[in-house]
């Protein structure tokens, strides 16, 4: 079904192989200018709510200090620095793209190193959470980085993390062909149970893992909406009416049936 994607058969991750002609992260300027920034834009309140309800589920499961460090790793245009500030954090972003990181550094009023985390070489222990939103998917050694993210991380401190969900109910439905599964860009593949393997390697404890949402692009397919449904289909499902209280209802769901289309996992060192 998946012809470049393939399961480790000791650790059951699915990853692409070959690579081929891999280019991981989009980071153009045209990229951010022309399709992130304009997606956001166009789900403004909602983009932001959920950053704040991340921020909201970090202090929920751990034990933070009053005004909290955060690295926010591939923090693209800042926009949970933003939030992180506007709570009281003290935020701080590493993002690959130059512009970007630009672009969140201005936006944000907070440090963005350009570059790689290793690149950025912190000091060890430096921060209490690391959120690490989207990201892990583009790597074809994520192991190394969440390594680093250990290191950098106090005793004590969370990471947070999200990432498309291989065992979500869409991936079931169409395989190859659910949003999410871009072997072009996204190049490893989790379910709870292989990034919970992979953070306890590298020594987190304490180790929560669940699921939120359905993607619009899967929603999209499964009630036959045209190309232009994304934008209204995530409008409907984060307004205050009924169906928005039936996403509030299936993600708590999704916390502990993980079929949802976001794996998220968070861990403690």
């Amino acid at each position: 079904m998946f012809q470049t994607i393939r399961k480790c058969k000791s650790c059951r991750l699915r990853f692409v192989s070959p690579l081929g002609n891999f280019h991981g992260e989009n980071e153009t300027k045209e990229y951010f200018l022309s399709e992130y920034l304009p997606l956001h834009e166009a789900n403004w309140g909602n983009s932001l709510a959920e950053r704040r309800a991340h921020l909201q589920m970090i202090q929920k499961y751990f034990p933070l200090p009053l005004r909290p460090k955060l690295l926010d790793v591939g923090c693209a245009l800042g926009f949970m620095l933003q939030e992180a500030k506007a709570a009281g954090w003290e935020a701080t972003g590493v993002e690959t793209s130059p512009f970007a990181a630009k672009y969140a550094e201005d936006h944000s009023g907070c440090g963005v190193y350009p570059g790689t985390l290793h690149q950025a070489n912190f000091n060890s222990d430096s921060f209490d959470v690391v959120t690490l939103m989207d990201v892990i998917e583009h790597l074809p050694d994520p192991c190394a980085l969440v390594d680093e993210i250990y290191r950098v991380l106090r005793p004590g401190g969370a990471l947070f993390l999200t990432t498309p969900n291989f065992g979500s109910l869409f991936v079931t439905f169409y395989g190859a062909n659910a949003y999410g599964i871009g072997p072009e860009e996204h190049v490893s593949y989790f379910q709870p149970e292989t990034i919970s393997r992979l953070l306890r390697q590298s020594g987190f404890t304490k180790v929560v893992t669940g699921s939120k949402d359905l993607y619009a692009a899967n929603l999209k397919r499964l009630i036959r909406r045209g190309t232009s449904a994304d934008n209204s289909i995530k409008s409907a499902f984060s307004s205050r009416k009924p169906l928005g209280r039936l996403r509030r209802f299936a993600n708590r769901i999704f916390m502990h049936v993980p079929i949802g289309d976001k794996l998220l996992a968070m861990a403690q060192k």
